[in-house]
This record gives structure tokens, sequence and C-alpha cells, in this order.
């Protein structure tokens, strides 16, 4: 099915669940800008003290992609949030306009369109999202792994082990356990 065609009956009919716009809010316009500040500024040092890390170039290169792609998932979270709203509120938009008269079915279809519009692109970001977390662990993992002339070399790769070990489970939660977008049980 091509974007922008939702069919009567489909997923769109059900709203997403009541929280979960404010999750995604909260994840892709205040997590993602710190999370992102976080890879640039350890890509900063990594850039800075090459001697200090075992892998400086690719911990480099997979910071910065950390960052780009978190940054790209708060454009397409912001791009997504434009068909974002209740059908309360776009029939009360459609009162607004000519003599107010819009059929019910039709704000109805436009409802379901927008829905439709949100929850593509909305999944989207959250998987750019969830791809830049997982790549952050990564980065940081990468970036604990001690030279081989290197002080601490236990601690740093027990520090290493445990933001790796996160990692995989943040892989584990994204790729396998994760609910689909909006997904939520109804009685």
């Amino acid at each position: 099915m091509a974007e922008g065609s939702p069919e009567p009956g489909q997923a769109t009919d059900v709203p997403p669940a009541l929280g979960h716009g404010a999750a995604l809010k909260e994840a892709h316009f205040v997590a993602a800008p710190l999370l992102t500040a976080a890879a640039l500024s350890l890509a900063g040092v990594v850039a800075g003290a090459e001697d200090e890390f075992l892998w400086p170039g690719p911990t480099l290169v997979l910071l910065v992609i950390t960052a780009m792609t978190l940054i790209f998932s708060m454009q397409l979270s912001y791009n997504a949030r434009y068909y974002f709203y209740a059908y309360a509120d776009l029939a009360e938009w459609f009162k607004g306009i000519g003599d107010g008269s819009a059929p019910e079915s039709y704000i109805r279809s436009q409802h379901r369109l927008a829905t439709y519009m949100w929850r593509t692109r909305n999944d989207r970001a959250v998987r750019f999202y969830n791809y830049g977390t997982l790549m952050l662990g990564l980065g940081v993992a990468a970036s604990l792994a001690p030279p081989d002339c290197g002080k601490q070399v236990v601690w740093r790769w027990t520090a290493s082990a445990i933001v790796l070990a996160g990692s995989i489970a943040d892989a584990i939660w994204v790729l396998i356990m994760k609910p689909p977008s909006g997904a939520h049980d109804i009685p």
C-alpha cells in the first residue's frame, strides 16, 4: 500500500496509546538532542586525544554517525507531528473553513489519512532514534577500550563490557521485544 492511502478498518482507526505522543515528544525533542550533544562531545574528546583510545578513527566516525542519526530522528519526528492530532481538533478546524459544513465522513477520512501519515512517518523517526541510541552505546564502548599502552586496562575493559552488554540489551529491545508504534490492547 502506498503512503497516504489507508483503508477503513486498518490500525489507523485505532488511536495510539494515550501516552504515546508525550513519550515520543520526550524521546525525540528532549532525549535525542541531549544524546546528540553527548555523542559530539565524546567525538571531540576522541579527536583531540587519539593516543588515549584503542580505535580512535573508527570510534570517531561511529560517534559522528550516531549524532547525525539522532539529528535525523528529530527531523523525521518533527515532520510526523504535522499529522498528529485528535479527530475533535480536526472537526473543529473544519468548522472554520467555508460554511463549516464538511461532511463527517470526509472529516473522518481526512483524520484516518493523517493518522496513517503520522504512523508511517513516526515509525521511521522511532527507528532512527533507536539506531542512534544503539550506536551511541557502541561508540561509548569503543571509546572505553584502552589503548595498548593505556592505564587502568582492566577497569576500562570492564566498563566497555558493561556498556556493550547494555547495548546488546538495547538491541534486543529495539529489534525483538518492542511493540509497534501506538500498539496497545483494546478490551
